[in-house]
């Protein structure tokens, strides 16, 4: 535990830093001030302290992936960023002292302060041990491995096809992995991303203030319901926990500007590119880019040379962040995104053969869906998978599941009733000042975008491969935010200020305090027989496995006597002996691998 939160505090500062200096710039640009009636413009100050971590992040992954592409990230890249962010730190001196002086004050002075200290060591706990997560010995932590020695090798999925998977997450474990300083590679990552999350859904306590709900706070519910099911697991660098905490955190951060009424675009933009960054992480969240909608309406609506400026640098932005991805895709697999054979670009040497990759997808596919046995039930009706598929649904999964489908039910009356009264609507009521509690609800057009988002990815994910863990996320906040909307429009049309509401609203709180506890005590029980002193100190290590060997030239590899993992330490390693199926395509590692013909 020890370690996680050392390493935690190192990963604030840098990436506190870096997304200092990159929203300075952005804000600082004129395309993206804010206009202030005829009092011309000024810049945007960020609501929130977090963004510049989650700028940070985004900032410092693409950097580690960039950097990944002529060397290993390890001592160099951290030593470069400490540098930069030397830099920073003295250019904003005034600034970070200001900071300083108000996170001090929020620690000490202020209840507020030592619940989120609280929560970042529940949170630096459950990171410090757990339920390794299967992939991550088969193959996440051999990833990590090679980034951190080699950065990335051509044709590397030719050894092991899974290390085709790219993911940013990969760069980013790697640059804060610390295995160049005793050989131990630590695994932080997700759990930070959980850490985040977590800090955000303690605004959850606003709504005893407030008096009344909002949507993000369904959002936040169901979050929270998220952070209790993977917290024996987030001691893995599993990108499914990557991708699940920064999509909550984007609809989320959007729900609450929404209800701000925040008219800048630029926020909006942000976190469509915070969305960018979710497919690198993995490519089922392709979807959420639907969210740019929004800000490219808001973009072109009344366009002006400035917001014209504004998206040319959005999609700038947008590609600087994806590049880095689709190269190491390339270099990886020969293919632009592997397993998708579709697109073929590239006709390299080290390209993991097409049938390979074919295969692989199916693998994926067919698992998703329920089965194991490829040959027998790749091709599968739908009529017949999807049953299968449901049955074996469990438990609050399968209540959600139903949930998602009232709600996609319940949206398209949505988009009927928006088309139908929309314009008169907007006829009855332009010039009119809103009652106070609908100043609340989200505006219906963005909720329309974001649900319809929302049931995109979760569509997208369910003809993909539908494994629960892959997309919990969409299956969580698809019925959250419809069904929540219903559920605020109710409670308004009661009247969010007599007895009847309020009584309403104090038997929810009871409820959910009464559910949260449940959960907390669950959560004890099932961690206190995996107590280990040790993981007080030092972070749980990757599984050990027995391994053989086989020689490719002159290099020896490993593969498992038994299964299929392998974990860290042996290393390179692949999930079986591959000297009859690969070769070397120089004298070295370094020079990759390519297939035999």
């Amino acid at each position: 535990m020890a370690t996680v939160v050392l390493i935690w505090i190192y990963v604030i500062a840098t990436t506190y830093l870096t997304g200092l200096a990159f929203l300075k710039f952005v804000t600082s640009l004129d395309c993206m001030q804010v206009q202030k009636g005829r009092a011309g413009y000024k810049k945007y100050a960020p609501h929130y302290r977090e963004s510049y971590i989650i700028a940070g992040i985004v900032v410092n992954t693409v950097y580690a992936q960039l950097f990944s592409l002529i060397s290993g990230v390890g001592l160099a890249a951290n030593m470069l960023l400490i540098a930069v962010c030397a830099v920073i730190a003295v250019y904003y001196r005034d600034e970070l002292k200001e900071d300083c002086g108000e996170l001090l004050r929020i620690l000490f002075a202020r209840r507020e302060g030592k619940y989120y200290l609280l929560v970042f060591l529940i949170m630096a706990y459950g990171a410090s041990h757990g339920i390794m997560h299967y992939d991550s010995d088969l193959y996440h932590a051999q990833a990590i491995h090679w980034i951190e020695n080699y950065g990335v090798v051509k044709g590397l999925g030719n050894l092991h096809v899974r290390l085709a998977y790219n993911s940013s997450s990969f760069a980013l474990s790697a640059l804060y992995s610390f295995s160049f300083l005793t050989g131990r590679s630590f695994h932080c990552m997700a759990g930070f991303f959980a850490l985040l999350l977590a800090w955000k859904c303690l605004d959850l306590k606003d709504i005893v203030r407030r008096g009344q709900p909002i949507l993000s706070d369904f959002a936040r519910i169901m979050a929270i319901y998220y952070l209790f099911t993977i917290y024996d697991e987030m001691v893995a660098p599993a990108s499914d926990y990557f991708l699940s905490t920064i999509v909550f955190y984007i609809f989320i951060q959007w729900l609450d500007m929404n209800v701000r009424h925040i008219r800048s675009y630029l926020p909006y933009i942000m976190l469509a590119l915070l969305g960018v960054y979710a497919v690198t992480i993995k490519l089922s969240a392709a979807p959420i880019l639907l969210l740019s909608a929004i800000p490219i309406y808001q973009l072109f609506s009344n366009s002006d040379k400035k917001k014209k400026k504004a998206f040319g640098f959005s999609v700038l932005m947008a590609i600087v962040i994806v590049m880095p991805f689709i190269i190491r895709n390339v270099i990886i697999s020969g293919w632009l995104v592997y397993p998708v054979t579709g697109i073929d670009l590239f006709k390299v040497i080290w390209k993991i053969p097409k049938g390979v990759a074919q295969y692989d997808a199916k693998e994926i596919r067919t698992f998703g869906r329920g089965y194991n046995d490829v040959a027998a039930f790749a091709d599968v009706p739908f009529k017949e998978w999807i049953v299968n598929w449901f049955n074996s649904i469990h438990g609050f999964n399968k209540i959600m599941i139903i949930l998602d489908m009232i709600s996609i039910v319940i949206y398209i009356g949505c988009i009927v009733y928006f088309f139908v009264t929309a314009a008169a609507e907007n006829s009855k009521t332009s010039g009119k000042v809103l009652k106070l509690k609908n100043r609340s609800m989200v505006k219906y057009a963005d909720f329309l975008t974001l649900s319809g988002t929302m049931i995109a990815c979760l569509i997208f994910w369910l003809f993909s491969a539908p494994l629960i863990r892959y997309g919990e996320v969409y299956v969580c906040l698809t019925f959250a935010i419809i069904i929540g909307r219903l559920l605020i429009k109710a409670y308004n049309t009661l009247d969010s200020e007599g007895s009847l509401a309020k009584v309403i609203l104090r038997v929810s709180l009871v409820l959910f305090a009464v559910w949260f506890v449940y959960k907390a005590v669950n959560v004890v029980k099932y961690d206190y027989p995996r107590f280990n002193s040790d993981n007080l100190l030092v972070q749980q290590d990757y599984g050990d496995y027995e391994v053989d060997t086989f020689k490719v030239g002159n290099t020896v590899f490993y593969y498992p006597t038994e299964g299929d993992k392998v974990g860290y330490k042996p290393f390179p390693s692949s999930t079986m002996d591959m000297s009859e199926k690969m070769i070397m395509i120089g004298s070295g590692i370094k020079d990759g691998f390519m297939s035999i013909p």
